[in-house]
């Protein structure tokens, strides 16, 4: 950015940040830029305090070079918020008044008939695909690979009821919950944390789905368990080394051999040419140095304090915004633990990504490069044949649509999918026009259904214009 502006985009994000905290702040950067260019290009300036409406125009016709649509809108609107705020806080020469955006967001109509709902097919899930994955998920446990579990868990889980991927891999350990509601039926919930300011809440599981939301939870514990037992010994005794089964049962103090350092670290070697090539090539301090091959160059106590440097700034904060520790999160793996090629590094912490997720179920390219998502490991391939694909969003608004057409209410869906705005169910709404002609034609809605024809007694009155005693008659003819 240019000098002159700099200071004030850093000073407007700053104070909008002490107000209201974002993660992104890709929309409010996107708006300053385009004020930014459009400051140097009509004033030959970037001060804040030279704008003009004509600036703000120039600004917005900028943006519409690179963006369109929604996203224009989404520029305009903080560009509105700039003018808003430069006003307020008196950050500019007087005379200056206010800018209004007029590019207006596209609001997505409800019951289109197919051909003219553009998105339907992108945003509503392959039925082959949704088939395969949940094949993959109903065999036993024997028969999957760790990721192979953690991925079918993780998007069985999306299909249970409306969510993110990021609000999954966000959840909590002890998330389950059963209640009795009124009539006295017992119900299965999910803690949630929703983003987009929702905030904490239950979302309850339909009945039909509840078994596979349990099966879901029993794999996503068994997968994270050693994870979790390491988060909760290192949350009780931070200066120990973590003493787990392969641990060498010797004074912390005392220098190990090389093989007591390989089992000391998780490995289950037991030569020694092994444990030496395997020490040779682990690092303790991400990657700027090696460890020590020989023997009695270490001992319990060194080794963790390498570890623990290594562990995250927020320690012991999984997700300090939701109150979730390490040692209670229900997708916290070891690194590598999901490699059927690598042994896992039991002394430390993965947090899975959305983009680890994606990759495993939506990524085509990959596969060219030799790496075969959850579809290809199982021989699931398209018409042209690659490997079938699905993406995070698809379940949520496949459910929406569901409960769409079963008639639920509108606040229930928003507040079943964790949804501030009841407004944006439209968006997830894919009912089309033809379902809807169908669900009346099914209901056979004929004049009998609703109304019926009856006579009704009019009083007629005659009246003599000739013999009227007062008032004034308008005639025509």
């Amino acid at each position: 950015m240019h000098e002159d502006f700099l200071d004030f985009a850093k000073a407007y994000i700053r104070y909008q940040h002490s107000l209201k905290p974002l993660k992104n702040y890709g929309a409010t950067m996107m708006a300053l830029r385009c004020l930014e260019q459009a400051l140097l290009q009509v004033l030959n300036s970037g001060l804040i305090y030279n704008v003009t409406a004509v600036v703000f125009d120039e600004a917005l016709q900028i943006g519409s070079k690179y963006f369109e649509s929604n996203v224009l809108a989404q520029c305009g609107i903080q560009l509105e918020k700039l003018s808003k705020f430069i006003c307020e806080h008196n950050l500019v020469k007087s005379g200056y008044i206010s800018w209004k955006n007029h590019v207006k967001q596209k609001v997505k109509n409800n019951y289109l008939p197919e051909i003219e709902d553009y998105h339907r097919n992108d945003k509503l899930p392959d039925e082959s695909a949704l088939l395969a994955i949940a094949d993959i998920f109903s065999k036993n446990d024997e028969l999957l690979s760790p990721r192979d579990k953690f991925t079918s868990s993780v998007f069985a889980l999306l299909l249970c009821c409306p969510s993110r991927i990021s609000e999954i891999l966000a959840l909590p350990a002890d998330c389950e919950i059963t209640q009795k509601d009124d009539k006295g039926i017992e119900r299965y919930g999910l803690r949630f944390y929703s983003v987009k300011g929702y905030g904490p809440n239950i979302k309850w599981i339909p009945q039909v789905m509840i078994p596979v939301a349990k099966k879901a939870i029993r794999r996503l514990l068994s997968l994270s368990q050693n994870a979790r037992e390491l988060a909760q010994w290192c949350e009780k005794y931070p200066d120990k080394f973590y003493r787990h089964e392969l641990c060498p049962k010797v004074d912390e103090k005392l220098k190990l051999t090389v093989v007591q350092v390989c089992h000391a670290l998780g490995y289950p070697l037991h030569d020694r040419k092994s444990c030496v090539l395997k020490i040779k090539r682990t690092s303790l301090d991400g990657g700027k140095s090696f460890l020590n091959s020989n023997d009695y160059n270490y001992s319990l106590s060194d080794l963790w304090e390498m570890i623990s440097l290594g562990f995250s700034r927020d320690f012991p904060w999984y997700d300090e915004e939701k109150s979730i520790k390490f040692s209670n999160a229900l997708c916290l793996l070891t690194p590598r633990q999901l490699s059927l090629s690598q042994m896992s590094d039991i002394y430390s912490f993965y947090k899975p990504t959305n983009g680890f997720f994606f990759r495993d179920i939506q990524d085509k390219t990959s596969y060219e490069s030799g790496f075969k998502n959850i579809f290809a490991r199982y021989g699931y391939y398209d018409d042209e044949g690659k490997p079938l694909l699905i993406r995070s969003h698809q379940p949520r608004h496949l459910l929406n649509t569901i409960a769409h057409y079963g008639e639920m209410s509108e606040l229930d869906i928003a507040k079943w999918s964790g949804r501030i705005n009841v407004n944006q169910n439209r968006v997830y709404n894919h009912v089309s026009e033809e379902d809807m002609l169908d669900k009346i034609r099914a209901i056979k809605l004929n004049k009998s259904n609703y109304c019926k024809m009856e006579s009704i007694p009019s009083n007629e009155l005659t009246v003599d214009f000739d013999n009227l005693n007062q008032g004034a008659i308008h005639l025509t003819e």
